[in-house]
């Protein structure tokens, strides 16, 4: 590493303090969907190794990948999933983590709702004449009681804290769009709308505040009617009205936003920008500005980092030191090398993120996620399973 790569560090290293637990450094790892879990969405050795390496890494957090809150929400044929029969293996995935780093481990929990792996399971907040079928609101209040007993659940395995899942289409990105126009207490207003995540989020400060509780949010998704835009009919970008529920989502008891945008289904590059769509980065950086602007008191997780590859640290380090952002969120990277902040502290050489999109491939054919690019198949024999996956 440079001199100038080492002078990033200073930016990069500054303790944080975050519902009163130090946190070492400002690196975060998002959650990586690694669809690797063994029968029934239980912890697999896969997922417990994948921990393992970030925790040598020296994150200063690191999100558990979307944990399923009902066998219905799973979006993966071999996704994550909480219940009191998984709950040993979370354990230990927590000890094994714990027993390495000192750093904050949260767990993602979710419902995929329209995105869940079974068609025949697939729900949506509301009728947009796709055939899916829409919850009621019996329903919707039965999935908020999953949610809080997820996070009872993620307490007792050992969490440091609970990301609740509200960004990429998923169940709870639904309800907070303007699209959202559900005559009942969960569509329609923005209050209602926002009230199937923040009446867990409030649950979640009441009953356990020792958790640090907070969700990743699409602020901008770039479909129409969707969060970042105005109205039901609109699709430009305007920010007031998720900037709104944001006020909620706080005063509900928001102790971190973690930004993002897009719907990797419809708007992918918007979601994980790549090298020649860099001012999608920009964007990323953008919103996390916004958010930090509008809540300087809440700690904000900025992401896209990522699609910066070498100069990735410089990005994070000047978003920092401006008061854009509070910590670097890296997703892709965290794949290519889960070792990325030790290696940057220690002056050693780091393998960076190419965004060649092999990895979102491998997840959106339902296959199991790893680099592409730095996780070759060692045997000749896995040459073919390898083109197959990443074609």
């Amino acid at each position: 590493m440079t001199k100038r790569n080492m002078d990033v560090l200073p930016s990069l290293t500054r303790q944080y303090v975050l519902g009163g637990r130090r946190i070492a450094n400002r690196f975060v790892a998002q959650a990586m969907e690694m669809n690797c879990a063994d029968p029934g969405g239980a912890i697999s050795e896969q997922n417990i190794e994948r921990y393992r390496k970030l925790a040598r890494g020296r994150w200063g957090m690191v999100f558990v990948e979307a944990i399923a809150v009902a066998e219905e929400g799973v979006a993966r044929p071999r996704g994550l999933l909480i219940n009191h029969r998984n709950l040993d293996g979370l354990k230990k995935l927590v000890d094994a983590f714990k027993s390495t780093a000192d750093s904050l481990l949260l767990f993602q929990i979710t419902h995929a709702g329209r995105e869940t792996a079974d068609p025949s399971r697939r729900v949506t907040v509301y009728d947009d004449a796709t055939g899916i079928r829409h919850l009621d609101r019996d329903e919707l209040e039965r999935i908020r009681d999953q949610f809080v007993e997820a996070i009872a659940l993620c307490r007792e395995a050992g969490a440091d804290g609970v990301d609740i899942k509200s960004c990429h289409g998923y169940l709870l990105c639904e309800t907070l769009r303007p699209l959202n126009r559900r005559s009942d207490s969960f569509g329609g207003a923005l209050e209602n709308r926002a009230r199937l995540l923040t009446s867990i989020l409030a649950a979640a400060r009441e009953r356990f505040p020792e958790l640090i509780a907070g969700t990743r949010l699409s602020l901008y998704e770039g479909i129409r009617g969707g969060c970042g835009t105005a109205s039901p009919e609109e699709v430009l970008e305007d920010l007031h009205d998720i900037l709104a529920a944001i006020d909620l989502i706080v005063s509900a008891g928001a102790r971190f936003l973690n930004i993002s945008a897009g719907v990797p289904t419809q708007t992918p590059h918007l979601t994980r920008p790549e090298r020649p769509s860099r001012i999608n980065m920009l964007h990323h950086f953008r919103y996390a500005k916004i958010v930090k602007d509008h809540h300087p008191d809440v700690a904000v997780i900025g992401s896209s980092y990522s699609t910066g590859g070498e100069e990735s640290p410089f990005w994070a380090a000047e978003n920092i030191e401006k008061g854009y952002t509070d910590f670097a969120g890296f997703g892709r990277q965290s794949l290519a090398d889960p070792h990325f902040p030790m290696k940057l502290m220690n002056n050693r050489s780091v393998n960076y993120c190419t965004t060649c999109g092999g990895c979102s491939r491998l997840l959106r054919n339902q296959k199991e996620v790893h680099c592409v690019t730095y996780e070759r198949p060692a045997k000749d024999d896995d040459k073919e399973k390898y083109e197959e996956h990443t074609s």
